[in-house]
């Protein structure tokens, strides 16, 4: 079986070797906002079958995640972009997942986005701050705006968000941080960690919003500054 590569395709290649894992939903998203969910999967199962793609599916109940396959390396790598293929899943997936939907939001929002950089490219742009985000994003608003993100799906102690805020209050050397962007699953904890952050003093600031919202619409999903509980949009409306 052959199958001839479209652009798409191969914006699609090149898009798995940037976040290392797709699902099936994000994949449609991007590249197929028009078509069923079954035409997509029909695609990418042929894409699959002939190793451009890699597919992985935990059960029957679980969507199915895309990674580059070992024939679509070569046709990545000629773009510039380093790719290895993927052996087994990260034992992360669910954070991954959580962090390429937070990428897909900023990409596709029609917001002024100058980069975004999730924390498995950061070694490679140099970044030394020993506390590393999940992810960094970067607008051209009238004023150059930078975000430090993080993603929370309630399985970390609050004490780990709050060392990481504690150190990206203190400064970091090359980076200039207008705010951090917190992306939750569930807003159960938010008013105790404002309370902290209160408390601490720490004055770097920092927007929560949940993660249905952001991928709903990011350019008009509402942030919670939890230094005051003032909600706000991510930019500032003209």
């Amino acid at each position: 079986m052959n199958a001839k590569l479209t652009s798409r395709d191969e914006g699609i290649l090149g898009k798995c070797a940037i976040c290392r894992w797709l699902t099936t939903t994000q994949i449609q998203h991007m590249y197929f906002p028009k078509a069923t969910v079954n035409a997509v999967q029909k695609r990418l199962r042929k894409l699959t079958d002939v190793g451009y793609l890699r597919m992985h599916r935990e059960n029957q109940m679980t969507e199915a995640i895309y990674s580059v396959g070992p024939k679509g390396k070569p046709l990545v790598e000629e773009r510039g972009v380093e790719v290895t293929v993927a052996g087994e899943t990260p034992k992360q997936i669910e954070h991954l997942t959580g962090i390429n939907s937070i990428r897909i939001a900023f990409e596709t929002s029609g917001l002024p986005l100058a980069y975004f950089f999730a924390h498995w490219q950061m070694a490679n742009l140099g970044w030394a701050f020993p506390v590393i985000p999940d992810a960094v994003a970067g607008m051209r608003a009238t004023e150059r705006k930078r975000f430090l993100i993080e993603y929370d799906r309630g399985t970390e102690p609050l004490k780990t968000i709050l060392e990481k805020l504690r150190s990206y209050n203190q400064g970091i050397s090359g980076f200039a941080p207008d705010a951090v962007l917190l992306v939750i699953e569930e807003n159960r904890r938010l008013e105790h960690l404002g309370r902290e952050l209160r408390k601490e003093g720490i004055q770097l600031p920092c927007l929560a919003a949940s993660l249905s919202d952001v991928e709903q619409t990011l350019a008009g999903a509402i942030f919670i500054d939890l230094s005051d509980g003032t909600r706000r949009p991510l930019l500032p409306t003209s």
